[in-house]
């Protein structure tokens, strides 16, 4: 009697020792490859190219204008920057298919936008994606 009711439990820990097992292999690969992409998205790998021109965006914006405009202006830019000390500075870059704006910001303020005309280079992931990503 004692030897049947060890049988479900010993199937239960065979199968949870296998689950642990797969978890122990699946896992950090999973967690490798997700601090990557994070990593990638930061130094602007695979980044959005939005529709229309440079010189159009430009046109938009002017140094002084507050953030808010720049965004219902422009959308949301392709890749962002901010650091936080005394004053916030935010760099924003817009690719557009003949060109990159770069809009620097200070306290929520346009400083400075600038222009380089010429189609970007925007870098491809070198690993491939997972299933699981």
């Amino acid at each position: 009697m004692a030897a049947e009711r060890a049988k479900p439990t010993l199937y239960l820990v065979l199968a949870l020792a296998l689950v642990l097992a797969i978890a122990a292999f699946w896992l950090p690969r999973w967690w490798e490859n997700r601090e990557y992409r994070r990593a990638e998205a930061i130094a602007g790998i695979e980044a959005k190219v939005l529709p229309g021109k440079v010189a159009d965006a430009r046109a938009k914006i002017d140094p002084g204008a507050p953030a808010s405009k720049v965004s219902e202006a422009l959308g949301k830019p392709s890749i962002s920057m901010k650091t936080e000390g005394t004053s916030t500075h935010e760099i924003w870059t817009y690719y557009f298919g003949d060109g990159t704006l770069t809009v620097n910001l200070t306290d929520g303020v346009v400083a400075r936008a600038s222009t380089v005309f010429g189609r970007p280079d925007i870098r491809k992931s070198r690993r491939p994606r997972s299933r699981f990503e």
